[in-house]
């Protein structure tokens, strides 16, 4: 395999250098080898230096998905336009030299929504998925189908033709087929009426054949499946298999299973629930994966042993949250995507031992990783005045590998660091991150702004705080201190830190909140006077429950909160979410009272902000619609803006821009 890719690499050495990689295949041309991804070191900021405004954070571009070549030479990578838009309406695919000897060229046109990049295992063609629609389709609506490009040989073409698109898909080890994961053909492609919760079409397995276009059917009897995997020795591929393709089931009832590929048997379940799919070992004995922790609060790390089924737990002993979990090229060592405090970074774990080390340590956030054959590895990630870029690990220095955003040079940015306090009720060091202003002078108390993750089992990281939701850099940029809090119930301090607001939300969560703010005010960093305090989903619960609670906050923005409980996991499409942390009702139901911002409404005494899409299923739109109408009724101050079509995640550029202009301009308003 390695011989194989180093001679694909030779092919497209040249072709990189030239800076023509896409002209070669009849798209961009070699001008469009772009200056976004200009690799030289970062720019001085000068005296031109200005704040920073919603357009400029609109106009910072996403990455994500980097794959490195087996051989380590070559990166692919997937760009967006807009950062935190998980649906973009269109992305593309890149390549670049990991000795940037020539800078990175465009593979796709970025007309289309393309991505999902994957080197064959020998290096020499890439396969991606991509909305384009074939040459010879003259009937039909564009879908995500799998395209096969081979650099400087073959221009892009396609090799499947799904109705309803495919969901993802895995090289088999050989090069030869393709496992897909797609719907079958049907003659209604409309969109038919759906009862509840009933299984609907499933997503079935597919063995494409390359050579001979010809596909084999593996379906999974009542189960809908995702997130395919393929052993290395070709014999077996693992899924995760769900009795709907809903979210909830998704989610949090994905079995484990492994499927024998010459006969399509299932042959067993690992896991009765797993957040991720497998990662098998170099010798195809094991699978490592996450799962949900006790009582689905909390994230664990395994591996089992496919052949016996035995399955034990793995880096129980790192103080912090694992997210992602890969074999490397060796068969006794894991390379884990884990939280630690404010900090992602990639951990090594012993296979046999199970216990965690330090491995590559980043300041900053990493959203995704993937290792070469020789141990290289290739991040997507962002530091604190770095939005988005492709780093690469090797012989043990880390190297930026792009500038995807070198605009951000010439502004005003806040200066982001860890800071942790202590919890007055019970001495737990909690961790958060502090973003103070650029001109701001020690012992000056500034005007600050708390702002709440969601979630709760999520984190803020030391890394860039500006997007649509993250409101961060965009406040401290106009004058503010804002605190960035990891309260109880977040990421990075292991499953116990997790489960600290079952059954009561609102409570050891916001306790540690204050806390952190008494710490700014002693500290001589927030003026107690001029408080404020917002976020979005769990964030927009928090902001609710200051307001109904507290005295200390002059104003609020509360996005797409859940404000009760109980209608809560009645409507939500994740209803597993809510009772994991208080039960089911009607047992339940005092408990889902007591947390109930909603509950205490006639509290409020301050004006407030709701901003809530209206196509939300997670957090549905009555949740913010009865916060804001019981405010109103009772004569409190409230202004509520709604967001036509959008999901609990606001997709749409207009609704991203308008959110964080009303969020600036409501805190001027009010602090």
């Amino acid at each position: 395999m390695k011989d194989l890719s180093r001679a694909a690499t030779a092919q497209l050495r040249p072709i990189l250098l030239a800076g023509a990689l896409a002209a070669s295949l009849g798209f961009a041309t070699s001008g469009q080898t772009a200056a976004p991804h200009d690799t030289a070191a970062l720019a001085p900021i000068g005296q031109v230096e200005r704040r920073i405004t919603p357009n400029d954070i609109m106009g910072l571009t996403g990455v994500h998905d980097p794959q490195i070549a087996p051989d380590g030479t070559l990166v692919l990578y997937v760009t967006q336009p807009r950062l935190a838009t998980g649906a973009p309406e269109r992305s593309e695919i890149w390549i670049a030299a990991r000795d940037r000897a020539s800078p990175p060229v465009r593979l796709t046109q970025g007309t289309w929504k393309e991505g999902s990049p994957r080197w064959s295992p020998d290096g020499t063609a890439i396969a991606y998925l991509s909305n384009r629609k074939a040459p010879d389709d003259a009937t039909g609506t564009a879908t995500r189908q799998i395209w096969i490009v081979r650099p400087g040989r073959e221009a892009p073409r396609p090799v499947t033709r799904f109705a309803d698109g495919v969901r993802s898909f895995a090289w088999a080890p050989d090069g030869q087929s393709l496992a897909v994961l797609a719907r079958a053909p049907r003659e209604d492609t409309a969109h038919p009426i759906q009862e509840v919760d009933t299984p609907g079409v499933p997503v079935d397995l597919w063995i494409q054949d390359l050579a001979s276009r010809a596909m084999r059917r593996i379906a999974v009897k009542g189960r809908t499946l995702s997130d395919v995997s393929w052993s290395p020795d070709g014999t077996r591929i693992a899924v995760r298999a769900a009795a709907t393709s809903g979210l909830n089931d998704r989610f949090y009832h994905s079995e484990l299973r492994v499927l024998d590929v010459a006969s399509g048997a299932s042959l067993r379940i690992l896991r009765e629930s797993a957040y991720s799919g497998a990662s098998w070992s170099p010798d195809s004995r094991k699978v490592a994966f996450t799962a949900p922790a006790q009582g689905t609060i909390g994230i664990d790390a395994f591996v089992a042993d496919v052949a016996s089924g035995k399955v034990r737990k793995v880096g129980a002993d790192l103080d912090g949250t694992i997210r992602q979990i890969v074999w490397s090229g060796e068969t006794d060592t894991l390379l884990a995507r884990a939280v630690v405090h404010t900090r992602q970074q990639i951990v090594r774990i012993d296979a046999r031992t199970g216990r965690a080390s330090p491995f590559l340590p980043f300041e900053g956030r990493i959203t995704d990783f993937s290792v070469a054959t020789d141990g290289q590895i290739a991040l997507a990630a962002s530091a604190p005045q770095r939005p988005a870029d492709i780093w690469i690990h090797g012989d043990a220095r880390l190297t930026a590998l792009t500038d995807l955003n070198p605009q951000v040079h010439g502004i005003a940015l806040g200066t982001v660091e860890e800071v942790q306090w202590t919890s007055q009720r019970d001495g737990q060091t909690i961790y958060g991150v502090l973003v103070l202003p650029p001109d701001h002078v020690p012992g000056s108390p500034r005007k600050t702004v708390v702002l709440a993750h969601g979630g709760p089992h999520e984190a803020w990281a030391t890394a860039w705080q500006g997007s649509w939701i993250d409101w961060a850099q965009l406040l401290a940029s106009h004058g503010y201190a804002v605190l960035l809090p990891n309260p109880r119930g977040s990421a990075g301090q292991g499953n116990a830190y997790a489960r600290g607001v079952i059954s009561g939300w609102g409570t050891q969560d916001y306790q540690d909140l204050t806390d952190g703010v008494d710490m700014l005010v002693a500290r001589g960093i927030a003026d107690p006077a001029r408080l404020g305090i917002g976020g979005w989903s769990y964030g927009g619960f928090l902001s609710a429950w200051a307001v109904t609670h507290d005295r200390r906050f002059r104003t609020a923005v509360i996005g797409a909160a859940p404000t009760d409980p109980l209608t809560l996991a009645l409507a939500t499409d994740t209803p597993d979410f809510v009772t994991a942390y208080f039960g089911l009702p009607p047992e339940a139901i005092a408990r889902m009272d007591r947390s109930a911002p909603l509950r205490a409404l006639g509290k409020v005494e301050v004006p407030v902000l709701v901003l809530h899409g209206e196509e939300d299923a997670r957090v549905p739109l009555s949740q913010g619609l009865a916060f804001y109408r019981g405010l109103r009724l009772l004569g409190k101050p409230a202004s509520m803006v709604t967001y036509p079509g959008e999901p609990h995640r606001i997709g749409g550029a207009d609704h991203q821009r308008d959110i964080q202009e009303r969020v600036l301009a409501w805190f001027d308003a009010h602090l």
